[in-house]
């Protein structure tokens, strides 16, 4: 698995998500689940509103068994943050369309409370991860937690854009989780538009 990951030196910034994809191998997600960047292409070609469905639908059938062990492997021999959860770009759509990332989370870290810019579509691939679904109070300006529940490896899910779909991620266990994400924008936008922060008067414990 060592001939997929790239060169990153000692000293390279951990987090990977303003990392051009010039300095990753061309295409890391290609090499490592061969196809599967064209499954996504092709799901592009659907009616709008049923974009995010057709990239969870995917996601969900390249990665089954081995194709998904072999690319937790690959993202967990790369570097990552002890502070936060890490991104790793995987593959950027030449056209601008969507980018795939990989996600580790260590124990006890958590996204924020947040909706969307585009829509996206994820799936856990490895470890267990806390989800927390949120309603938002356009009067108060705060999201409440109205629900929460334990995601296993193969869970996947999709939404647009928008206050319709405010979650929170986290990972409780001990042993770190992976994820891939696939977010509706091109590459240049994925450290400052995938989540839409919000304030909460509620947490993820």
């Amino acid at each position: 698995m060592s001939s997929l990951l790239p060169q990153l030196r000692a000293d390279r910034q951990v987090n990977l998500e303003l990392t051009p994809e010039a300095d990753l191998p061309i295409s890391f997600l290609d090499r490592v689940v061969p196809g599967l960047s064209a499954d996504l292409e092709a799901a592009c070609l659907s009616e709008p509103d049923l974009v995010p469905y057709r990239m969870r639908q995917a996601i969900g059938q390249q990665l089954e068994r081995r194709a998904a062990v072999d690319l937790c492997a690959a993202v967990l021999a790369l570097p990552r943050s002890t502070q936060s959860y890490t991104r790793h770009i995987l593959h950027a759509d030449p056209l601008g369309r969507f980018t795939a990332v990989g996600l580790v989370w260590g124990s006890k870290q958590c996204s924020p409370i947040h909706a969307h810019y585009a829509w996206c579509a994820y799936r856990i691939l490895a470890g267990e991860l806390t989800e927390g679904f949120y309603q938002w109070d356009s009067s108060q300006r705060h999201a409440y937690l109205i629900s929460q529940f334990t995601r296993e490896p193969g869970y996947s899910a999709c939404g647009h854009a928008g206050l319709e779909f405010i979650h929170r991620l986290g990972n409780q266990a001990a042993e770190p989780a992976v994820s891939i994400h696939v977010y509706g924008m091109d590459v240049g936008r994925i450290g400052t538009h995938v989540n839409r922060v919000l304030a909460s008067a509620q947490t993820l414990n």
